[in-house]
Order: structure tokens, then sequence, then C-alpha cells
């Protein structure tokens, strides 16, 4: 049974005024999302996903969480993958920082990271052992990239996964 309070409760329609206009780096991110998840893009190797990624105001919109979804919930129909994902991201904006504090959890595994806008991008930094960066660059209206980067033993940065986003019309 859905429980609308809850749902009523948690999903907020606008920002909270405790954040400023500078730091709200994710709001073009808010809505649906078509996706594709790609692995060893260009190699003989090379995997790509039908997905869905869906982002929303939360908790009176001092906070932005997302459902990641790969495959999609209608691909997983007709092509399930044993790798799949159908996770979730909390971002809360920290007013001590101006940066965001971020969890995401799917099964089997959770990460804690740190979000703020570098550039054009905004990064996201694993906290516990700083190996993993999500980088969310070429934001547009109606698309943008994700990348999965992870540190080796060396500090090179090498590409694990990447996401290319299109709005859902």
């Amino acid at each position: 049974m859905r429980n609308e309070n809850f749902i009523d409760a948690l999903i907020a329609d606008s920002k909270s005024d405790f954040i400023l206009s500078k730091d709200d780096i994710y709001s073009k991110l808010i809505g649906e999302w078509d996706v594709i998840w790609v692995e060893n893009e260009g190699t003989n190797n090379e995997r790509k996903v039908k997905g869905e990624w869906l982002f929303s105001r939360i908790l009176e919109g001092m906070a932005i969480q997302d459902m990641f979804i790969v495959p999609s919930r209608t691909e997983r129909k007709i092509n399930p993958q044993p790798d799949g994902e159908y996770g979730t991201t909390i971002r809360i904006y920290n007013p001590n920082t101006n940066n965001w504090d971020i969890y995401y959890g799917c099964t089997g595994y959770a990460f804690r990271l740190e979000g703020k806008k570098e550039g054009e991008s905004i990064v996201h930094t694993e906290i516990t052992e700083g190996k993993m960066k999500w980088v969310i660059s070429d934001i547009t209206e109606n698309s943008f990239k994700w990348e999965k980067l992870i540190c080796d033993n060396t500090g090179i940065w090498n590409l694990e996964g990447l996401v290319y986003a299109k709005r859902k019309q």
C-alpha cells in the first residue's frame, strides 16, 4: 500500500531559502532522464544499457534525491542485467560548508561523498578513501554526462563507467 502521507512529507516543490542560488548546483537535474550506461567505451568490450534517472527535491527543499535505475524498469523486463543497479542518492545541502553531503546506496554497497561545483562541472568525491569520484559535466537543460572515476594505486584516475542522459519529453 502506498503511503501518500510519507510521499507528501518527503517531496518538496521548491528549494529551501537556506540554499543560496549559487549553491543550488543540482537544480537543472530535477526531473526524469533517459540514460545510456556505457562501459569500456570505444573498445571491443563496449557495453551499453538503457536506464532511467529520476531527480526530485525533498526534505523541505534542503535535499535532492535521485533514483538510478539501470536497466530501466521497462528494459528490465526484456533485457535484465545481472549487475544492474536500482539505487538512490540523497544529496543534503550543508550550510556550514556550502557543499552537499551525499549518500548513495544500492543492494550490496553504499558510499558517502561530498559534492561541489568545480568550474562548469559538479564533482562528487568519496569521503572515506578518496579513491572514487563522480563527475557530472556538459550540463544543459536537456542533457548531461556522468562519469565514475576510480583512482588506482599510482594516483591515476581511470574511467569505470559513463552515463549519457537526455531529459524525458
